[in-house]
């Protein structure tokens, strides 16, 4: 018989994931704090559900997609929270990109209370996780690993297990934070060509099949020539922002100095400051030409 899976959260990264659950033959229960994003996924055959502690009721895995601390402290530990509804033996499985102070409160608190927990934060644009392509970056014991190894193989491509609770969160915060880097140099090379009157179209091929093409960059050139931040997002500037603070909270707490990745850091903290938070990522170049 499949398992049922509870998912709290329904944005873009969760529903893929759920899309591919279902089509893996999972049975699915969702919970989101904005209804209306579940309804696409109960006409693939999600139940929907009113809280965080319903949608855990009876499930084998929770898998919690939020987009902060806070989103995440909420469902797991608030009013109608997972903790408290679920059964012995279900696994807690947190695939946000949270803190690493956080993540390591909320694992002690969810394993004090009897259950195991696997710090789960994953890699890849909704239509790779869609598409059963999802990267899994694990900090968990191995046996507890284990025990989610059927339902990550299946929905996913690969699973990294980097160690112990934690460390998963470690290597996605700096992952997500050279991507910053990456976003914001590659906001200046466009900035720079387009004032000094470069072709944007040669400008992107040229940079797409050179030595420092990478992925973010070449996922948000498009976007910084356009100046269409608004269409096709996957990932916005605010979250891009969160990501990069959290990465840099680490830093401070092993007394370690990130210079560049405090420049790109900052460079998507005054994006977001400056209005283009719900924008997608590539909006960072409004905020560089604007840089004097």
């Amino acid at each position: 018989m499949s398992q049922t899976i509870g998912f709290l959260g329904a944005g873009r990264m969760a529903s893929a994931m759920i899309a591919r659950s279902l089509e893996q033959g999972y049975r699915v229960q969702v919970w989101n704090r904005s209804p209306g994003k579940t309804e696409p996924l109960v006409a693939l055959g999600a139940t929907a559900c009113s809280t965080p502690a319903d949608a855990v009721s009876n499930v084998d895995i929770v898998i919690s997609f939020m987009a902060d601390d806070t989103g995440s402290e909420a469902v797991w530990l608030g009013d109608n929270g997972a903790l408290a509804a679920m059964k012995p033996g279900t696994l807690a499985v947190e695939c946000s990109t949270l803190s690493h102070g956080f993540v390591l409160d909320l694992a002690a608190k969810i394993t004090a209370a009897g259950y195991d927990y696997i710090d789960a934060p994953v890699t890849g644009v909704p239509a790779d996780i869609q598409a059963g392509n999802t990267v899994f970056l694990i900090g968990a014991d191995e046996t507890v690993l284990d025990r989610a190894w059927p339902f990550m193989n299946a929905v996913g491509k690969r699973i990294v297990h980097f160690g112990p609770i934690g460390s998963g969160t470690v290597y996605k915060l700096m992952h997500n934070l050279l991507g910053a880097v990456h976003i914001a140099a590659a906001a200046e090379l466009v900035a720079v060509a387009q004032k000094a009157g470069l072709d944007g179209d040669v400008v992107a091929e040229t940079f797409a099949t050179g030595a420092n093409a990478s992925m973010s960059g070449k996922m948000t050139l498009p976007g910084m020539i356009s100046g269409n931040h608004h269409e096709g997002i996957h990932f916005t500037t605010g979250l891009r922002a969160k990501d990069a603070a959290y990465a840099m909270q680490l830093a401070t707490d092993m007394n370690m100095s990130l210079p560049v990745g405090q420049a790109a850091s900052d460079a998507f903290k005054k994006a977001t400051a400056d209005g283009l938070g719900d924008l997608a990522q590539s909006a960072v170049i409004e905020t560089v030409k604007n840089n004097k």
